[in-house]
């Protein structure tokens, strides 16, 4: 069975301006066609917020961003193998001086894809060190092409 993605905040971003990126990631993961509904992690909800209301997103757009969050699966942080993985996630990180310990939102999204057992989709390269070091399921795409990194 093949394991559902979990969207980072930037892909959520995409999707709402319904970009070419978007567009593109839909074409390389089917994310809409899935049976398996894509997850995202209840943090990315107040990071959209706060990016929408800080740009004063006109009405059609905070719909557009409604008809998402009704159509993924919200990953709770409050779970014990989200916090668990977070723990993990935050001692590594600090240990070893990764980026990502700067923003303990992306700890808490990598947290909720691992306990999920979910693969993190995301533009943002500070999740390098968690795929490459950690082994844990991250796929990071081109920010301005959507498409697979190689980095």
């Amino acid at each position: 069975m093949s394991s559902p993605y979990l969207l980072d905040t930037n892909i959520l971003l995409h999707w709402t301006r319904d970009s070419r990126q978007a567009k593109e990631i839909e074409r390389q993961f089917d994310l809409e066609k899935s049976r398996l509904r894509p997850l995202v992690c209840e943090v990315s909800w107040g990071e959209m917020r706060a990016f929408a209301k800080g740009r004063q997103w006109a009405a059609a757009k905070l719909k557009k961003l409604s008809e998402i969050q009704k159509a993924v699966v919200s990953v709770d942080i409050s779970d014990s193998r989200v916090v668990e993985a977070y723990a993990d996630l935050q001692t590594a990180a600090q240990s070893k001086g990764w980026g990502i310990f700067n923003a303990k939102n992306d700890i808490w999204i990598a947290a909720a894809a691992h306990a999920a057992g979910a693969k993190l989709l995301t533009t943002d390269s500070d999740f390098k060190p968690v795929r490459d070091i950690l082994g844990w399921d991250v796929t990071i795409l081109d920010p301005t092409t959507g498409l697979t990194s190689t980095v």
